[in-house]
């Protein structure tokens, strides 16, 4: 049986993985907007609610950190 430290590990992975796929569909589509500025994207999200995962708000390099991560695990893939 996983001890509970792994478990909650695992819980963690999963959840930043929903995120990354949630905030990315978000920043995609203001991408293909024509919106490419990680601060101006980070604005409008902060606009929109859409909570930032484990940070208060949302600011160009957690933008930059999403799209970086989902590239990342698209490679992997």
């Amino acid at each position: 049986m996983p001890s509970a430290s792994k478990a909650s590990r695992e819980l963690d992975r999963a959840l930043l993985a929903i995120f990354l796929e949630a905030a990315g569909a978000l920043i995609d589509q203001l991408v293909e907007a024509g919106i490419s500025n990680p601060a101006d994207i980070a604005r409008r999200l902060n606009r929109r609610g859409f909570p930032c995962f484990g940070r208060p708000r949302w600011n160009a390099v957690a933008v930059a950190t999403v799209q970086r991560r989902r590239e990342r695990l698209r490679e992997a893939a």
